[in-house]
């Protein structure tokens, strides 16, 4: 049997009136970048998070790399993240100049906060959760050791849209978080496509002209 890993043209029939309409309405207007449609988005998906801020990117790898740009991370610091999450993690930190420091995934296949604490060194400058099958880490433990080193909190929320921990959603705890549109997400798009959520109003500024 031949099981597909996502059923990209199932998902099209499903919607395919609705996507055509879309797609008429937007060609006719010629509004493909940065337009209302965007700008609309971007007020709907943060008040859906519970965020100040919502800032559409080409894709999440591009949104992680920015965040951390935007929040300080230089060359040869040192980022913490789970070693279970996908490379797009990893290499949005080398992108910026930093080194990606995996550590251990606990029980619920999320970053282990006990293991956190046994990789912080001088260089270590921040920690960046990821949030994986619709479950949001654990942020009380990770933000109690991030204060205690003095550590920027960073997300990957590439796969956390609409889940929430202590009923406040995934990607609005730390600086500023990147989440995913890629087809197969949560919220799918007809593409790649990401978003950056902050709360920071100094990281939005710095984040348009990177945008």
């Amino acid at each position: 049997m031949n099981i597909p890993f996502f059923n990209y043209p199932d998902l099209f029939l499903q919607h395919q009136k609705e996507l055509v309409e879309i797609f008429k309405d937007v060609g006719k207007r010629g509004a493909f970048i940065m337009q209302k449609d965007l700008e609309e988005f971007e007020i709907n998906l943060a008040k859906f998070v519970g965020a100040k801020y919502a800032i559409g990117v080409g894709n999440a790898t591009d949104g992680l790399e920015m965040i951390l740009r935007a929040g300080g991370i230089r060359e040869n610091d040192e980022v913490i993240i789970s070693s279970h999450t996908m490379i797009a993690t990893a290499s949005a930190i080398a992108l910026a100049g930093a080194i990606p420091v995996p550590v251990d995934a606990g029980d619920d296949l999320l970053i282990d906060y006990k293991s956190i604490e046994n990789s912080i060194n001088e260089n270590t400058k921040a920690i960046l959760p990821t949030h994986l099958n619709g479950r949001t880490c654990n942020m009380d433990k990770i933000e109690i050791i991030a204060n205690k080193y003095n550590l920027k909190i960073f997300e990957d929320a590439a796969q956390g849209l609409g889940s929430r921990f202590k009923e406040k959603g995934a990607g609005t705890f730390g600086i500023a978080s990147a989440i995913s549109f890629y087809p197969a997400k949560n919220l799918g798009s007809m593409g790649d496509g990401g978003a950056i959520i902050t709360n920071n109003d100094e990281i939005y500024k710095k984040l348009l002209p990177l945008r």
